[in-house]
């Protein structure tokens, strides 16, 4: 029964973040489709040549240009096969290739928040939401990260970025390159720091990487606003939940602190949950180890009881 339970529950977990994939792209596709046709431009036409039918007089060449009503559109097989190929806007794909990159942390942090893990065995802070939060909310923050990106690569081909008032083109295109670069950066620190909290169980080198996070995407977000305005306040709500991350991982650091060996409370129950997985595979006889290990928190349990 235990095993079906969590057979279920990973599976409602590992559904989450592509339906919350799935209703993010199809909101953001609806409200880019209503603005391209509201700012639909026709396409030009070429003039059509009449001459007069009389062979006796010349008339001048006439040019008469067909009338098309507005936002009417004269479909055609080579026409038809470009807009089948170029329906998706380009943030889609950005957006699609960061919503995946942030998938690579899943299975640690899967296995290391399911039912019975040393997730579930440690002190959490008060405000740790629930576990079924965590992947709506990066799957609508990768989202628009890929939105936030795709509009700096399409604002370096233009000429109308606030940059280019004060900088020449040369220059402009050097910092968007630099800017980028800052980006991606910062994206690999953030992939790291899953494996490095839930895998590792090292809370303070985890604090370090996400008080990095928060420092580089201060130091991005002005750049994202003298190349994109729009670029920068998608990224107001990833800032805000960084800090509220920097602030819930130095909360697990006080209440797991480190002992002289630098080994904290998650590592302990992680150790000890492998240690009983490979006692139950060996027909559960109780060894030399497992009395070792039992000995040990029984000693460091009195020592806490005794206010030693």
């Amino acid at each position: 029964v235990n095993v079906e339970a969590n057979t279920t529950t990973m599976a409602k977990m590992t559904l989450k973040r592509p339906t919350a994939a799935l209703l993010f792209l199809t909101i953001t596709s609806l409200l880019l489709l209503v603005q391209d046709v509201t700012s639909f431009t026709p396409p030009t036409s070429p003039a059509v040549t009449v001459r007069s039918s009389s062979s006796r007089t010349h008339t001048p060449v006439k040019q008469i240009t067909p009338y098309y009503p507005k936002h009417t559109f004269i479909p055609s097989p080579t026409s038809t096969a470009l807009h089948l190929t170029t329906s998706l806007p380009t943030w889609t794909y950005y957006s699609l290739a960061h919503i995946l990159g942030g998938t690579t942390g899943t299975p640690i942090v899967m296995r290391g928040t399911k039912k019975g893990s040393w997730f579930n065995r440690i002190p959490k802070p008060t405000i740790n939401p629930p576990n079924y939060i965590f992947g709506p909310v990066w799957t609508v923050l990768y989202g628009l990260m890929g939105v936030s990106v795709s509009r700096i690569v399409k604002a370096a081909s233009s000429s109308s970025s606030p940059l280019l008032l004060s900088a020449p083109f040369v220059q402009w295109s050097l910092a968007a390159s630099t800017v980028l670069k800052l980006w991606y950066g910062h994206y690999t620190l953030n992939l790291i720091w899953a494996p490095i909290f839930f895998g590792l169980q090292k809370f303070r080198l985890g604090l370090i990487i996400s008080s990095l996070l928060v420092l580089t995407l201060g130091m991005i977000l002005p750049l994202y606003h003298a190349i994109d305005p729009i670029a920068a306040y998608l990224q107001l709500p990833y800032l805000a939940w960084l800090c509220f991350a920097t602030v819930l991982n130095y909360q697990f650091c006080v209440l797991n602190p480190v002992d002289g060996k630098g080994v904290n409370e998650a590592m302990r129950q992680a150790e000890l949950i492998q240690k009983e997985s490979k006692s139950s595979d060996g027909g559960g006889e109780y060894t030399e180890d497992k009395f070792q290990n039992d000995l040990k928190e029984l000693q460091r349990a009195a020592r806490v009881y005794a206010g030693l």
